[in-house]
C-alpha cells in the first residue's frame, strides 16, 4: 500500500488542537447529505470516530451544526367535498346563501413522529415558534 500523505510530528506536542470553528466546519462537511464520513475524515486528516465524538458533543451542548438541516416532504391535500342531500325549504323568505369559505388548515408531520395541526387564522410568528420547538 502506497502512502498518499506523510506527516512528521516534531517537538513535545503530539496532538493537534482544533478551534471550535474548525471542528464545526469539519463536522458540517463530514455529515453533509450524500457524504461518506470515512472519506471526509481521511481527506480532513482526522479519525472518523473523532468526527462522531465532536458531533455528539455539539448535539449535547446545542452548538450550531450539530445536525445538518434537511428538507421534509410536504403534501398538500384538497379538503374533501361533502355533498348534502337536498332539504325541503320551509315557506317564507329565503335567507341569503352563506359565503363559501373554508378555514385554512396547516398540518406538519415531523420526522420524529410529532404532528402539528393548525386551523383557521394563525399568527405566522406563533406558527414558526411552535414548529421550531417541535423540531
Amino acid at each position: 500500500m502506497a502512502y498518499q500523505r506523510v506527516e512528521v510530528l516534531t517537538g513535545t506536542e503530539r496532538r493537534r488542537n482544533y478551534t471550535p470553528a474548525e471542528k464545526v466546519r469539519m463536522v458540517e462537511e463530514a455529515f453533509r447529505p450524500g457524504m461518506v464520513v470515512t472519506d471526509a475524515a481521511r481527506r480532513l486528516g482526522v479519525h472518523e470516530s473523532l468526527l462522531y465524538r465532536w458531533r455528539g458533543l455539539m448535539k449535547a451542548t446545542g452548538t450550531a451544526a450539530a445536525e445538518p438541516s434537511s428538507f421534509v416532504a410536504v403534501t398538500i391535500t384538497p379538503e374533501p367535498t361533502v355533498t348534502e342531500p337536498p332539504v325541503a325549504e320551509p315557506p317564507g323568505p329565503v335567507p341569503p346563501p352563506a359565503t363559501a369559505t373554508s378555514p385554512a388548515i396547516l398540518e406538519v408531520i415531523l420526522p420524529s413522529g410529532a404532528r402539528l395541526r393548525l386551523e383557521g387564522p394563525v399568527d405566522p410568528a406563533l406558527a414558526a415558534a411552535v414548529v421550531g420547538a417541535l423540531a
